[in-house]
């Protein structure tokens, strides 16, 4: 039997094509790690980040290297946008943002082309998976592209235009995936956009609260102007709709948000916060935040900070600033220093540890439920509703509901035992 070997980079999206692809595979190959040797390699490549750019061109290099003959494959956005750098020259197969439902016939005619086409005329692929192998939160896309063209952002580029799956077809595999998870995590490169021509997505909420069997729907990211009152009221219900919203700043100045051509102002994004806090009583609201844009001062950076301390995050996940070629902030002047772009993450880290932290001290003496991931040494881990980890005494099944009395908080572990089991 062939062997094939997978590397994921980047977000939700690329997982959840990745164990599409991966599910068709198996049925006719053996699938090894990507140290192995193996006959097929596939990287599913990522754009976001320098780093991931890099990535992609490191694995592509330890592929050929694990394996002179093999038949190598790079899928997805960095395939889409740098097509042209000399790594890809390594690669047999490049397949972009269309074609990724067909991979598996590619690779079974063993074809060797660049397959990066135009993406104006592009609609959404449905690339089912029967289960998460092993896993006991399952994604499922339900939308692709985005039609925002924040002027940071390579992903229009990489992704095409919005798209989204019919909400049928979304409730079929979301039964599926229901028989092997008691968690589905709803993505999309922007999930909060999804419209299937009839349908935006409180009518796919609403239709998916009704499935039997799921425990949690998560939303894996969604902007504050997508955040529907409707939503919102769903979330007060305390039901399956999990409480926590991971929603993008990106910044805390008004300055820095119009050039990054973000649709919302600090005003609005604080009041609707406020508002979610206000009725949805102990939801976790996270964010993503740039630091370094061009133009960025020190006052800016400041008003930043000064912003995040007031609106409390759970977590929030920053990085620095990366020049991407074609995009409208790549001509920008006023290019901030890698080193002053490392002393504002560590800054927006540090303040993060900070301010996080009695939100998860707040949890000390209450009830939550987990949904159990794994368990080892006698002890039991899995995610709150919250997305807070717990760690609970005692060995449970995986994918199992729990209901723990939380008695200990460090850092941003939970600490707790089992008063109840479903």
């Amino acid at each position: 039997m062939k062997t094939y070997a997978t590397m994921i980079l980047g977000c939700k999206v690329n997982d959840y094509e990745a164990h599409s692809f991966k599910e068709a595979m198996d049925k006719e190959y053996l699938e090894v790690s990507f140290k192995e040797k193996a006959d097929i390699y596939v990287i599913f490549t990522c754009c976001v980040t320098n780093t991931a750019e890099s990535k992609t061109r490191k694995f592509i290099r330890q592929a050929r290297r694990a394996n002179p003959d093999a038949y190598i494959v790079a899928v997805g956005c960095y395939a889409q946008t740098g097509s042209d750098n000399k790594v890809f020259e390594e690669v047999d197969l490049i397949v972009g943002s269309k074609h990724k439902k067909d991979l598996k016939t590619l690779i079974d005619k063993h074809i060797k082309d660049n397959l990066v086409e135009d993406l104006n005329d592009v609609s959404f692929e449905d690339m089912y998976i029967d289960h998460y192998k092993g896993k006991t939160r399952a994604f499922l896309k339900i939308q692709d592209g985005c039609n925002q063209f924040c002027s940071y952002c390579i992903i229009p580029y990489a992704r095409g235009k919005e798209r989204s799956m019919r909400l049928e077809d979304a409730l079929m595999e979301a039964r599926r995936l229901a028989n092997s998870s008691k968690e589905i995590v709803l993505t999309g490169i922007h999930t909060g956009r999804y419209f299937d021509g009839r349908h935006d997505l409180s009518d796919l909420l609403k239709e998916l609260l009704k499935i039997d069997g799921l425990f949690n729907i998560r939303l894996s990211s969604i902007e504050v102007t997508e955040i529907s009152e409707e939503i919102i009221e769903m979330l007060a219900k305390k039901g399956k709709l999990a409480p926590h919203l991971h929603i993008p700043l990106q910044s805390g100045s008004d300055k820095i948000l119009k050039l990054m051509d973000r649709p919302y102002t600090l005003k609005d994004f604080k009041e609707l916060v406020f508002k979610i806090r206000e009725k949805v009583e102990g939801i976790s609201i996270s964010t993503d935040l740039i630091v370094g844009f061009p133009n960025e001062t020190e006052k800016d950076f400041k008003d930043t900070l000064d912003f995040l301390k007031e609106l409390k995050f759970s977590f929030i996940h920053v990085f620095p600033y990366a020049l991407k070629k074609g995009t409208k902030a790549a001509s920008f002047k006023d290019q901030v220093s890698e080193d002053v772009k490392k002393q504002r993450v560590k800054m927006v880290m540090e303040l993060d540890r900070m301010v996080a932290q009695p939100y998860y001290d707040s949890f000390i003496g209450k009830a939550v439920e987990v949904l159990v991931e794994r368990s080892h040494d006698g002890y039991s881990f899995g995610h709150s509703r919250e997305y807070v980890e717990v760690k609970i005494k005692g060995h449970y099944t995986n994918n199992q509901i729990v209901r723990v009395k939380i008695s200990k908080c460090t850092g941003r572990l939970l600490y707790g035992e089992v008063y109840e089991t479903e």
